[in-house]
């Protein structure tokens, strides 16, 4: 039968068999695994940069300084012998004016340490309550001034077991909307324009030497004043009516203040 069959088609059918032989075979492993990297699906390399998160004010997360966001970042950068309260404005009779240029800072430790040095040599009114301003701008209720980074006030307080404030904690709402252009008008020490509305919580930090600080288990609000005279109150339910340097000592007595805290002479102005 071959005799019949095309020389041509003998030939195909010995070609496709030849081929069908060689690639049964089996191959070495070196040129399967060589097949298989070549062949296989590519796969994209991925590489996972940590991209820095932007700090959000308000999330209740401290991405930075403490400094940077009053209400996320109210930790405590001194030691243990400064008492420092965040958010807190202790009173006193100025021993230092903290807005001159010798007495500016650059941190809440350093003004704490001039406080220290300073009761070390005065023994009439030794510092014992220090203020530092940490923000470019530190609000205040004494509008008619502009405290600004740096400031360190050093104080003395008469009874430091009673210290005296002037504002603490977090301001409330009605605080705020009654004080709102409180800074909105004057000139900064640049000659800029004062702009600046009550933050949310009071932009100073600082302490009264030797004193135990509750923070943050005990937080307090500066609000507008009750029936009893007192615009500060805690969570743990204690009422102090607030002092002002800016004021005589009658004024302040009217206002509540006991006279036992208080300087005997007429406050020197402070933050």
């Amino acid at each position: 039968m071959l005799a019949h069959v095309p020389t041509i088609l003998i030939a195909v059918a010995l070609a496709t068999l030849l081929t069908v032989h060689i690639l049964g075979r089996a191959r070495p492993a070196a040129a399967a695994r060589r097949d298989t990297a070549t062949y296989a699906p590519a796969r994209s390399l991925e590489i996972e940069i940590a991209t820095p998160r932007s700090p959000t004010c308000g999330d209740g997360v401290c991405e930075a300084a403490e400094t940077s966001c009053p209400g996320d970042c109210p930790g405590i950068t001194t030691p243990t012998e400064c008492g420092e309260e965040p958010h807190s404005d202790p009173a006193g009779e100025a021993v230092a004016w903290g807005s001159a240029p010798e007495h500016r800072v650059r941190s809440a430790a350093e003004c704490c340490q001039r406080c220290m040095a300073h009761a070390a040599k005065n023994t009439r009114r030794p510092c014992n309550s220090w203020s530092f301003c940490y923000l470019p701008h530190c609000w205040s209720l004494d509008n008619g001034n502009t405290h600004t980074h740096g400031e360190c006030w050093l104080k003395w307080q008469a009874d430091v077991r009673h210290p005296l404030f002037g504002q603490r904690g977090r301001y409330s709402e009605s605080f705020r909307r009654k004080n709102w252009d409180k800074h909105l008008s004057g000139r900064m020490p640049d000659g800029s324009k004062r702009n600046l509305t009550p933050p949310t919580h009071v932009p100073w930090t600082g302490g009264v030497i030797g004193r135990s600080v509750d923070y943050p288990r005990v937080t307090w609000t500066t609000d507008l004043p009750g029936a009893d005279g007192a615009e500060m109150s805690s969570s743990a339910g204690e009422r102090i009516v607030p002092w002002r340097a800016w004021e005589s000592r009658e004024q302040n007595l009217a206002r509540g203040v006991p006279p036992e805290y208080m300087p005997l002479a007429k406050g020197n102005f402070g933050s």
